[in-house]
């Protein structure tokens, strides 16, 4: 039995399975998907059922999940499907900024409304049941699983998206510890989660963005035991790029092994970029 964790798919149903056969993934073993599943790639509806399917895997909210829950109770509420804007000035509807460019949701949102009103309910109210945070023990180690931040105050093990207030919720699905100014490998003048011990794995900053990459330009799951204070690992190695360093990072836990599915081949790299 092996336990893997695994974080922002984004919609990229083929590599997903892909890593599945590598892993030899078995009813045996367990799956942590920390979130951003949908949008970018796209099939994440796909893998979204897929998940539901199975026992052994355990979905987490994401900020997009989160960006899809708001707009489609917007869209029933208002009636509202409008997804571009006139003036970038304007207010954006929770609509308008799940399907930006910035987010790339348009895809999954059309994939939604493709759906019966039962499909959508089923799907939203699945959304809504997933965790937000997972703590637990496992050889020795005290994990901490979200899908990129924390609180500052004691939850024991799991935390709901009822156990929250709205912005806790935002701030547990947007915020993160890789995404601040300053010398992260000083130590802190504040610790702004509760548990210090524990050993953070989240998503939701591409590694690319720590230019943590290997020698073939690809990258890389984040691991370091003193990051702004805490232990952390980041798996989120840029699926929602859908460029050449992109690929689908999952680690073991119980042995820290790193498996890769890279979205581009070498081949096809070399005809993206004219060579």
């Amino acid at each position: 039995m092996a336990t893997y964790v695994i974080s922002d798919i984004h919609g990229h149903y083929h590599e997903f399975l892909e890593m599945l056969k590598v892993l030899n993934f078995s009813d045996a073993d367990f799956m942590y998907v920390l979130g951003d599943v949908i949008d970018r790639g796209p099939e994440g509806l796909d893998i979204i059922n897929d998940i539901r399917s199975r026992k052994n895997m355990q979905m987490f909210l994401g900020n997009h999940e989160l960006m899809m829950i708001n707009a489609i109770k917007y869209v029933e509420e208002t009636g509202d499907c409008r997804v571009t804007i006139e003036n970038m000035d304007d207010h954006l509807t929770p609509l308008q900024l799940w399907t930006h460019a910035a987010n790339g949701g348009e895809g999954t949102f059309e994939e939604m409304m493709a759906l019966s009103p039962k499909g959508r309910e089923d799907m939203v109210g699945f959304l809504k049941s997933l965790p937000l945070i997972k703590r637990f023990k496992l050889g020795g180690v005290s994990y901490h699983l979200s899908h990129s931040y924390s609180l500052p105050r004691r939850f024991g093990n799991t935390v709901y998206q009822d156990h929250v207030s709205k912005k806790e919720m935002e701030r547990i699905v947007w915020d993160s510890l890789l995404d601040r100014e300053g010398n992260p490998y000083e130590t802190p003048e504040e610790y702004p989660f509760y548990y210090k011990r524990d050993t953070y794995v989240v998503g939701h900053i591409f590694t690319q963005r720590l230019s943590h990459l290997d020698e073939s330009g690809k990258a890389k799951i984040f691991k370091c035991n003193k990051y702004r204070g805490y232990r952390i690992i980041d798996l989120d190695c840029g699926m929602a790029l859908n460029c050449r360093s992109s690929r689908l990072g999952c680690m073991c836990l119980e042995t820290g092994e790193e498996f890769y599915i890279s979205l581009m081949d070498d081949e096809a790299n070399d005809s993206l970029f004219g060579v």
